[in-house]
């Protein structure tokens, strides 16, 4: 497990600066950059999959190549038309999930939560 804390001290760096970006970003409804920043969550979801494959979590690659999908595709779709309410919620909805992703990484629960499942999952082994 413990080969898992560089992993999510990379994740939770990155993650912590994209969130502070994309912040500046929605004030203004910056879309190209906020689509940008889709782009960075899909780059760091890919830099660290060998990673989190290596140490059997996939969950947390494919949440933040969701998220910056779901980020890339909405501003893609929005260059080509007007910004409306609904977008604006859809993009401080994932930003806020990301937040708390983010948050649970720093205060040490999420990795105090892989443990717990590992436990669970080395006592049923037995």
């Amino acid at each position: 497990m413990e080969r898992f804390l560089p992993i999510l001290q990379t994740i939770q760096t990155r993650l912590r600066e994209l969130l502070r970006r994309n912040e500046q970003y929605m004030l203004h409804w910056d879309v190209p950059k906020i689509r940008g920043v889709g782009e960075d969550l899909i780059d760091l979801a890919w830099d660290v999959s060998s990673d989190l494959i290596e140490v059997e979590h996939r969950i947390l690659y494919r949440s933040l190549s969701e998220a910056g999908l779901g980020i890339w595709n909405r501003a893609s779709e929005v260059q080509n038309r007007s910004l409306t309410k609904e977008d604006k919620e859809y993009f401080k909805s994932v930003h806020e999930a990301l937040g708390n992703l983010c948050e649970k990484i720093e205060t040490g629960e999420y990795y105090k939560a892989l443990q717990e499942v590992a436990s669970k999952i080395n006592y049923k082994k037995r």
